[in-house]
């Protein structure tokens, strides 16, 4: 997981108690004789973490383990900020010790099993970070840190699909969490560049300081470029090499989608030559319209985006709209992506879902676009009063 050891989780973490309250909370069952000095040396020690001088706090939780070894409150919470503050400094062993004490006195705490699932986490020992992240989302389970923790070490662990979900549910509870949003970002990059940009455009946005959420940024729009400049080099290449140049195409397979019911799709074969006005005229087709409207595409797969919008002809009256029939199919993902959206009739609104399966170089004399493939009934193109 990114982001979660940058600072230590105590007091930061929602629905912890800091230490400086556990002294006065559970002062009944201190030392009355220890309290005025233990109120000082919480306060202190927690001074020194806000100001990141961690060195400083760890002298006076040993102290106090040392000093007032045998009151079970001290120790514990000592132990257990020892046990954060390691993690922090990635100093493992220690912080795996300590937050094991930690857990021997309140084995309940879920926030306890939560830093041992980081430090296990840190060591890629993932059936073991997810144990203890379940620990501790059994306990508190719309604790959107808890989740996330959970959600990670499954996607790290094979467990994808599942721990996307528990991620985007982390997501939900805490919209406004940077890192979660950089986790999602990162379990994204493997399929979704556009998805993963805008989960790291977010974190990014919420939290400019945040070093590990703007590096993930770079990386994913380094990557983008990459493959962007892979495909040029690609085409380049087959176009000089081939010895049916004429003949040879870059055939782009996308799946068309009712955005209202997913399930009804088509999958839809155009050359990379053709235009996006072409495509529209294939989906026109691939769900049985007979009625001609005006339709756009909106290649940021936002709807009404006027600046990554490309329309008919009649809505590009006034000279300013940019028209499906002069970009190219193989430029679409140089300006969107690989999931973009396509609106039909704006009238009764029929919105799309159009994602780009694969691009296939092929040597072939036949006509495109084709329909490859049919699921679900094609809807009455005006449903009935």
């Amino acid at each position: 997981m990114l982001g979660a050891e940058k600072t230590p989780l105590y007091p930061f973490l929602p629905g912890v108690v800091s230490l400086s309250e556990i002294a006065t909370l559970n002062k009944e069952r201190m030392d009355k004789e220890n309290a005025p000095e233990l109120y000082k040396i919480w306060d202190e020690a927690r001074n020194h973490i806000e100001s990141g001088n961690y060195d400083k706090a760890i002298e006076i939780y040993k102290y106090i383990l040392v000093r007032y070894g045998d009151d079970d409150v001290a120790a514990e919470h000592a132990n257990a900020y020892l046990g954060d503050l390691f993690l922090t400094l990635r100093q493992l062993d220690q912080a795996e010790g300590h937050i094991k004490k930690a857990i021997g006195y309140s084995p309940e705490k879920p926030e306890y099993h939560y830093i041992l699932g980081f430090v296990y986490s840190n060591r890629s020992e993932w059936n073991e970070a997810i144990k203890e992240f379940e620990i501790a989302v059994a306990r508190q389970p719309e604790n959107a840190e808890y989740l996330r923790g959970l959600g990670w070490a499954m996607c790290q662990s094979g467990g994808r699909e599942d721990g996307l979900k528990l991620l985007l549910k982390a997501n939900e509870l805490s919209p406004e969490n940077a890192n979660i949003l950089t986790d999602l970002a990162i379990a994204y990059l493997a399929e979704d560049f556009e998805q993963a940009r805008g989960y790291a455009e977010q974190a990014v946005n919420l939290d400019p300081e945040n070093d590990i959420a703007r590096e993930v940024l770079n990386r994913i729009r380094i990557a983008e470029q990459d493959i962007k400049q892979f495909l040029r080099d690609t085409r380049s290449s087959w176009e000089r090499t081939s010895t049916a140049t004429s003949n040879t195409h870059f055939i782009h397979r996308y799946k068309v989608s009712l955005k209202d019911n997913p399930d009804t799709w088509r999958i839809i074969d155009i050359k990379g030559n053709q235009m996006l006005s072409t495509l529209h005229k294939a989906i026109f087709k691939a769900f049985d319209r007979y009625d001609e409207h005006e339709y756009s595409f909106f290649l940021k797969n936002i709807p009404y985006d006027s600046e990554n919008q490309y329309t008919s002809p009649g809505l590009g009256a006034d000279g300013n709209a940019k028209l499906a029939s002069r970009i190219r199919i193989d430029s679409v993902e140089l300006y969107g992506g690989r999931k973009f959206l396509y609106l039909f009739d704006y009238g009764d609104e029929w919105w799309h879902n159009v994602e780009l399966m694969s691009v296939t170089p092929r040597v072939t004399r036949a006509k495109y676009p084709r329909i490859v493939k049919k699921q679900g009934k094609s809807p009455p193109q005006y449903p009935r009063p």
